[in-house]
């Protein structure tokens, strides 16, 4: 009997891995280079840069990746003695020959389908949509995350690496010593796969994500009190995009975020715990978030197919994960603020 492929209910991710700019819209217009500026991010600063911009798509792969190692990931020590392990561990620190840390990273034996999948693109067979996760990991693997550390030594590695077998169709993908970390043993922010794969704009996956990241489970944006519309605009289309935007595309975007916020709340109502999402017209924005994290998607044909695969995912989330199930990462807005 073929193996059942489990969804997983939710992602892991390093709250680094949010930061404005990194994945924005990408539809209609070519690719510019990925570039985002060293910030201030807790005790250290990080960046990013790429050969090509990350849209929603690609943080919908890595967001499937982070997912499938959080629930069988294996380990790559420092000085792994299998050839595959040797190379992806080579080529996570490939950047202008980065020195390896010896951090552990994680690792998964995957394919392009399951990846798919758990993206939640509705074609995972095609020849088209084979390639374009093809392609999507190609630009996240030569996409890179730049810190320096309190110490002051200045890091920088790719954030996946991956190793395709053209014949077999075998894929082996490893993370980057951050999100490794998030995903088994580190702070992290929890992201609903069933949530973001009911979503349909770029812009809605990309606000859900950040919305995900700064609004703890039954809470509100901004501590109870709202954002301002504009305000929230950089965390989907980038802080230096929107510095350039002239008044019309920034009235464009403005009206893009609100469809997006619409859409977050009408699609999770389909879920049975939704959202709640308060838009006023002199453009203050209240945002709540559910207080459980949805771990079912509805769509299954038996409630008995439901239960087998709570309890596969409850045996293998133990055995992946020795963190209590309630531990997740701060805000990301109290990295920003300096208070951790």
């Amino acid at each position: 009997m073929t193996q059942r492929h489990i969804k997983p209910a939710y992602a892991k991710i390093d709250a680094a891995h949010v930061l404005d700019g990194l994945f924005v819209p990408t539809s209609g217009k070519k690719r510019e280079k990925l570039f985002v500026p060293l910030r201030k991010f807790g005790n250290c600063k990080i960046g990013f840069q790429g050969f090509d911009q990350l849209g929603a798509f690609d943080q919908s792969i890595l967001l499937a990746v982070s997912a499938q190692l959080g629930i069988d990931g294996l380990r790559i020590e420092a000085k792994p003695k299998g050839p595959i392990s040797q190379q992806l561990r080579k080529d996570i620190y490939k950047p202008n020959k980065a020195e390896d840390d010896g951090s552990d990273l994680r690792t998964k034996k995957t394919s392009l389908r399951s990846l798919l999948l758990d993206a939640g693109s509705k074609d995972i067979e095609g020849g088209h949509a084979l390639q374009l996760v093809k392609d999507s990991l190609n630009r996240l693997s030569n996409a890179q995350i730049r810190e320096i550390g309190s110490d002051g030594w200045d890091r920088r590695c790719n954030l996946l690496s991956v190793s395709f077998n053209e014949k077999t169709g075998e894929v082996f993908v490893a993370a980057n010593p951050r999100l490794s970390q998030a995903v088994f043993r580190g702070q992290h922010v929890k992201v609903s796969l069933f949530e973001r794969n009911l979503l349909n704009s770029q812009a809605a996956k990309i606000l859900h994500c950040w919305l995900s990241s700064n609004i703890r489970l039954g809470k509100t944006l901004g501590n109870g009190n709202g954002a301002q519309l504009d305000t929230l605009l950089p965390h989907v289309w980038g802080i230096e995009s929107m510095e350039k935007a002239s008044a019309k595309v920034k009235s464009t975007r403005r009206s893009q975020l609100r469809d997006a916020l619409n859409e977050i709340e009408s699609a999770t109502k389909r879920l049975g715990i939704p959202w709640v999402v308060d838009q006023t017209s002199n453009g203050l924005v209240s945002v709540s978030r559910p207080k459980e994290l949805c771990i079912e998607d509805r769509n299954f044909d038996t409630p008995h197919e439901l239960e087998e695969l709570y309890e596969e995912m409850r045996e293998l989330e133990a055995e992946a994960d020795d963190q209590p199930d309630d531990w997740v990462s701060p805000p990301i807005e109290d990295w920003y603020s300096g208070r951790l």
